[in-house]
């Protein structure tokens, strides 16, 4: 019997509160599984970025200058 009927067998003999609550608590894993998910991605993005920057000569005054002269609407 694989993981996922054990969960279900057991899920089956509980009150409906209970079965409320477990299948609550899957929607918290399953969303702790996409955050990784998610942080993977944002990290690779970043690097990508870093990797692109680097590879223009941009610098970080570059940058300052660029957002400051957004900021001040030109």
């Amino acid at each position: 019997m694989s993981t996922a009927e054990l969960i279900y067998e057991k899920a089956r003999s509980l009150p409906a509160t209970l079965q409320s609550e477990a299948l609550q608590f899957v929607a918290y894993l399953a969303s702790r599984l996409d955050a990784a998910s998610e942080a993977v991605k944002w990290q690779q993005l970043m690097r990508e970025t870093q990797a692109f920057v680097a590879a223009r000569g941009i610098t970080d005054g570059d940058i300052a200058n660029e957002v400051a002269a957004v900021r001040a609407g030109r």
